[in-house]
């Protein structure tokens, strides 16, 4: 076979296939139909996000023990919380970190694995080894979310009236509990809080003069602050349970602790209550404040986020106390409904050039309409006027077969007539 019969075998497959919807128009039309409603089903339904849902499951387990070194972390906490995760079904890698006073451990799971189901297999595990853990760490952390994500939305609580410690007790007990119930939020970052606490000034003078040490004033305040069981005292008409307290929720009551016979803790030491000293600060609009950042958990979407914080700021704003604002100060969702705005124009300016460029060359409002339903069906499809003329141009051979079939039957009424005339 030679070259040009290849080529022409080639160029009759292709005329045989478009001269398919030239036969066919009611066909063509039927497809042109169906993109229509492909593309609108698909605009519709797809989901809106910044860059494609590549997010593997990520539990991130958050310890902290206050003023332990580095080594006592490492040995204390990470290797006995990474210990206990690693039997974790579906667990593809563990990573950890150990800083001064505090312990991660990142857990990568499997695409396949449910995040929620793993973070339960997670606590589950942590509660198993909970009692192994030193008595002055604070409980494990669970966060759904990579220990090193950033925040994508951030938030400043200012006020007028109250003070920094009274504001960060309120943005602790009201605003973080209800920002973190928001579907897709995986934890609450805190900057500038400052707490309350009791602040002991020792006398090293009037210490060391009555032959005490640091030491002694450290164990007396571990033991001052108690609630404990002492026992019950039963007789034969009652029993009476006996309990050991000891409430120190004044700075007078901490003066008050004994640290030696006849030596209390106000004659070598100054308690005040007080904010603690903070690591960070922020100021909003020139007023210093508490900010916040919201943690993205892992597969989640950054816009049904964004959107239940602005509900859940506007519901705090009404609860606040008078002085007290809450605003968003940055949100990664406008850039991206930026975006989707921006593609939304450059469709509807798309369709609007396409129909006005056939108009002003057909003349016919009928090409406009089906070159508007092509373009509907997709960006990338341009339609070109009035398509089934357009392929009987390019397909002269099924151009030519029509007609024929056309001339035929023609030719068939006309001798049917002919044969019926000599009846009448």
């Amino acid at each position: 076979m030679s070259v040009t019969e290849i080529h022409q075998d080639r160029a009759s497959g292709k005329q045989s296939f478009t001269a398919l919807f030239v036969r066919r128009p009611i066909l063509a039309l039927v497809f042109n139909t169906l993109m229509v409603v492909a593309g609108l089903a698909a605009y519709v339904g797809v989901e809106v996000r910044e860059l494609p849902d590549v997010d593997r499951p990520v539990v991130t387990v958050r310890t902290t023990f206050d003023g332990a070194s580095p080594q006592t972390i490492d040995q204390e906490l990470t290797k006995v919380i990474e210990g206990a995760v690693a039997r974790v079904s579906g667990l593809k890698s563990i990573s950890s970190t150990s800083s001064f006073g505090q312990s991660r451990v990142t857990l990568e799971f499997s695409d396949a694995i449910d995040l929620a189901v793993a973070a339960n297999d997670v606590r589950d595990a942590i509660g198993r080894i909970t009692q192994n853990l030193p008595d002055e760490a604070d409980a494990p952390q669970i966060v759904k979310a990579d220990s090193d994500s950033s925040a994508i939305l951030r938030l400043a609580v200012t006020s007028t009236k109250l003070n920094m410690d009274d504001l960060t007790q309120l943005v602790e007990n009201e605003v973080i509990d209800r920002l973190a119930s928001v579907d897709g939020v995986a934890d609450v970052e805190e900057y500038g809080d400052q707490e309350k606490v009791f602040r002991v000034d020792v006398d090293q003078g009037a210490l060391a003069s009555r032959g005490l040490t640091i030491g002694d004033l450290t164990k007396a305040l571990d033991n001052a602050a108690l609630d404990v069981p002492a026992g019950s005292l039963k007789s034969n008409t009652q029993d009476i349970v006996v309990r050991a307290t000891a409430n120190l929720q004044t700075p007078a009551d901490f003066s008050n602790v004994i640290l030696q016979d006849r030596v209390r803790l106000g004659d070598v030491a100054t308690v005040m209550l007080g904010p603690r000293d903070g690591e960070t600060a922020l100021r909003s609009n020139g007023k210093p404040g508490i900010g916040l950042g919201i943690i993205r958990q892992a597969q989640s979407n950054t816009l049904n986020i964004s959107t239940g914080i602005k509900a859940a700021v506007d519901q705090l704003s009404k609860t606040l106390p008078e002085g007290t604002t809450i605003a968003i100060t940055s949100d990664d969702a406008v850039f991206i409904q930026g975006a989707i705005h921006e593609v939304v124009l450059a469709l509807v300016l798309a369709a609007v050039i396409v129909t006005a460029v056939i108009y002003l060359f057909l003349r016919d409002w009928r090409g406009d309409a089906d070159s508007g339903g092509q373009h509907a069906g997709g960006a990338d499809r341009h339609a070109g006027g009035d398509l089934y003329g357009r392929l009987l141009d390019q397909h002269p051979d099924a151009a030519r077969d029509r007609a024929g079939d056309r001339s035929r039957r023609r030719r068939c009424d006309r001798g049917a007539r002919k044969y019926r005339a000599p009846a009448r």
